[in-house]
């Protein structure tokens, strides 16, 4: 199987909505379902965005209880801009028509 280079992750349903919402704050899991409502999906859209660096995950503790908080990286926020930058762009050439 080879491996999926950036432009294809983020290509991937809901890649784009993850980052996005991480870009707000860190979020667990449980917490980004209003980006992606299958946890299937969710979870493989995590996994490979975290393979290509653009998400990592920061256990932290909260009372006695130890969370896992996904965390956009520099490199995601980047990998962000640009995609807003793409989307914009796209846009102003349609006119604003889908």
């Amino acid at each position: 199987m080879s491996e999926k280079n950036i432009i294809k992750v983020l290509g991937q349903s809901h890649a784009i909505k993850i980052l996005s919402s991480l870009s707000e704050r860190p979020m667990r899991f449980t917490d980004l379902k209003g980006s992606c409502e299958s946890n299937r999906t969710r979870s493989a859209r995590l996994k490979e965005l975290e393979k290509k660096k653009l998400v990592k995950t920061v256990p932290k503790m909260i009372g006695r209880r130890a969370y896992t908080f996904y965390e956009i990286t520099p490199r995601g926020k980047q990998a962000l801009d640009l995609c807003k930058s793409l989307l914009g762009l796209e846009s102003k050439t349609s006119g604003g028509n889908p």
